[in-house]
């Protein structure tokens, strides 16, 4: 499974996305890790990795987030965001998680992401703001990874997430990933709507013949 998985990504997936993956997240990560081990021995604590959050908002209302949907919006400014990815990159970390509320509503994301193309971002999104416009953008930066969340068929989709035809404009930013060859992932938060229907063979299959990685 290992070796079909690997040939696949390296048959789909743009070069210049593999080439930073495999230095940026693979190479620095593993790196990351060790100078982490080395800083607990010494009594320093910093993590490896950081996941940062970088605003509140979301055009979902889905069922357990923790947003506040009715609270204004609040998005963590440019120079703050490079400040913390600059400071954590002085203890050698490299790979950064983006989580929102829906990270592609950050009016700088990408230039955030074009701001340290010696980092990886792996990008925790619905996908519905990912235009063909937004993925070619992530393929001529090379340096992040879209992870769109799918929670259900069409109906639960529409039921955990509070909005219509969820599933359908979900798909649709996860086709543009895959077209622009980029390296992308699918996520899903298992409930007992919806493990009857993606926890199975056919799901995953599904999945794979769409092209995700």
């Amino acid at each position: 499974m290992i070796l079909s998985l690997s040939s696949r990504i390296l048959r789909t997936v743009d070069q210049k996305c593999l080439t930073k993956m495999a230095w940026n997240f693979g190479y620095k990560g593993a790196r990351s890790v060790m100078l982490f081990k080395k800083r607990m021995k010494q009594g320093t604590y910093f993590p490896p990795f950081l996941y940062l959050s970088i605003l509140n908002s979301c055009n979902l209302r889905c069922q357990g987030c923790w947003v506040d949907v009715e609270a204004p919006r609040n998005a963590i400014d440019l120079d703050t965001l490079n400040r913390t990815v600059r400071n954590a990159m002085e203890h050698g970390n490299s790979f950064f998680g983006i989580l929102g509320g829906e990270p592609f509503m950050h009016p700088e994301l990408l230039d955030f992401i074009a701001q340290h193309p010696d980092a990886y971002f792996q990008i925790f999104t619905n996908g519905q703001f990912i235009t063909e416009k937004v993925a070619r953008s992530l393929r001529q930066l090379g340096n992040a990874t879209p992870l769109v969340s799918i929670e259900g068929t069409s109906t639960v989709s529409d039921e955990r997430r509070g909005n219509k035809d969820v599933l359908n404009r979900t798909l649709r930013g996860l086709q543009h990933c895959l077209d622009e060859k980029l390296l992308t992932g699918v996520a899903t938060s298992l409930c007992r709507t919806n493990i009857d229907d993606l926890l199975t063979e056919s799901w995953l299959g599904k999945l794979i013949e769409l092209g995700v990685h």
